[in-house]
This record gives structure tokens, sequence and C-alpha cells, in this order.
């Protein structure tokens, strides 16, 4: 919880409306006027008017000069606020129990049949493109080399920038995109979601906001737990998703990938002599 709010028990249920909303989504609502908040609520402006006085602010923008501040934290903040809380005797025994919270928190946002679907999407896609930025890229990675094996075109999209440009150029109604989006909205996968609802083509995300989840062009959107804003990030919940997708493809495609499989067997026998494992 944001710790700028009073007691909520002081608050009515409207204001409990708008502090929830900020509390899920902070970096959207410091570019929002009241008005927008009030109609995205369905709450009167007054409310909305209201409401910052009654949480110890003189007006909207005191509130976000405030809320700005709070939300620009650093890689190293949020480390340090996270070793804060732990040491090395506490270390493990803490880690595994906000594993399980993360796990829960997800497990109880995640509609039956929606790896299924997801999984359909993708297996049955002409080629699949994963936007995996920053520390998202290593599931990227790892998604992509483990279908790759299964016989299916991966292409990893650029990170950021132009260059993202070059892969959406040949995006087709048949391919699907796999969407990483933790934190917030980056103007690059609001210009995928963009592309992919004019494309037609099938989309995925795996977002850590819960409202992102809503809105888009993508068919299927998986909410993963992965901590509070202003702390360390885990990746525990969407390593765990990629591998049940990865798994979900191979069931569906069970022949076809498993003689994929054999087939490398066949070549690394081959070949053990000239490329043997584990050398560079």
């Amino acid at each position: 919880m944001i710790n700028w709010f009073p007691v909520k028990s002081e608050l009515s249920p409207s204001q409990l409306k708008i502090a929830d909303f900020i509390e899920r989504c902070p970096e959207e609502v410091l570019f929002m006027t009241e008005q927008e908040i009030a109609d995205r609520l369905s709450v009167s402006i007054a409310t909305v008017s209201r409401f910052w006085r009654a949480i110890g602010y003189d007006n909207a923008k005191a509130f976000k000069l405030s809320l700005r501040e709070s939300t620009d934290t650093t890689p190293a903040v949020k480390l340090e606020k996270t070793m804060s809380q732990m040491d090395a005797h506490s270390l493990p025994y803490k880690m595994l129990e906000q594993a399980k919270q993360h796990l829960q928190a997800t497990m109880e946002k995640t509609e039956p049949g929606e790896l299924e679907q997801a999984a359909m999407l993708m297996a049955g896609a002409r080629r699949v493109y994963i936007y995996a930025p920053g520390p998202s890229l290593s599931l990227g990675d790892l998604l992509a080399y483990r279908l790759s094996r299964f016989g299916m075109s991966i292409r990893i999209m650029a990170g950021s920038g132009h260059e993202l440009l070059e892969s959406l150029a040949h995006l087709e109604q048949e391919d699907a995109v796999l969407i990483f989006s933790f934190t917030r909205m980056l103007p690059e996968t609001e210009v995928i979601l963009d592309c992919v609802s004019r494309t037609g083509c099938s989309a995925i995300m795996v977002t850590d906001r819960e409202d992102f989840r809503y809105g888009t062009s993508a068919q299927v959107s998986f909410y993963v737990s992965r901590g509070d804003m202003g702390e360390f990030h885990s990746m525990v919940t969407p390593l765990l998703l990629i591998e049940q997708l990865i798994l979900s493809i191979g069931i569906l495609n069970k022949e076809k990938v498993i003689d994929r499989l054999d087939h490398l067997g066949v070549l690394r026998k081959r070949y053990a002599d000239k490329l043997p494992r584990g050398k560079a």
C-alpha cells in the first residue's frame, strides 16, 4: 500500500475507490485530469476534487508533485529497501515466503483456460514475435530458445526506439505477439498494440499491472505478481508462467515437438566429435 494514504476507515466509499485506483495505477494518474479520473471511476468531479483534501493535500497539483517524488525510485533505492528488510540468515526463508505470496496472488487472478488459449494462439501462428524490454529480456530469450527447438519461427523484437519498427513492418494477420509489460505502459508497447489492432494478428500480454489487462487489443492478458512499487521486483511468477506456456504449446503439438527433439538428438550423436556439448 502507498504509505501517504490515511487510515482507510476515514475515507468514504467513493474516496476508497479513488484511493484504490491511485495505488494500482500511480504512473497513469500523474497524467490524468480530475475529469478523466471521474469518468474512469464513474464518480463525480466534485468527489475527485474533495479527495485531495481528504488525504491531506491542497489540490491535485500538490498531490501529483508528492506522487511523482514517491514514484521516482531508482534501482538502487528499490534494492536497498528490500535488503533492509532481510539479513543473510533470514534471506532464504523470506524470499521463499514472498515467492509463495506472489504465486498465490497470481493464481487468484488467472482464469481457467487462459493458458490453453494463449498456447493455441502461439502454436497456430505463422511466426511469434516477442517484445521483452529491460529485465524481461531473459524471459523472452528463454521462451524463444525453447520454442525454436519445437520448430516454431520466433523473433525477438528490439527493446526500444525506431528499430522496433523493423519487426512491426513484417507483422501479418497470421502472426502472434507476446508482450511483457511491467511497471508502466511504454510508448513502444502502445505502438505494438496499435499495430496488432491494425493488422488483426493475435496478441498475448504478461503484466504486473492488473489494469493493463483490459482495454487493449490483446486476446489474452496474464497478471503476474512481482512485488510492491518501490521495491525489488521478483521474476519468479513470470518465469513460471513462461515455463507453463512452453509446456502447454508442447502438449498441443506433441508429435511434432517430439520429432524435432529426436532429430536434434540424432544430430548431436552424428557430430559429437566435431561439436562436443559444452564447447563454445
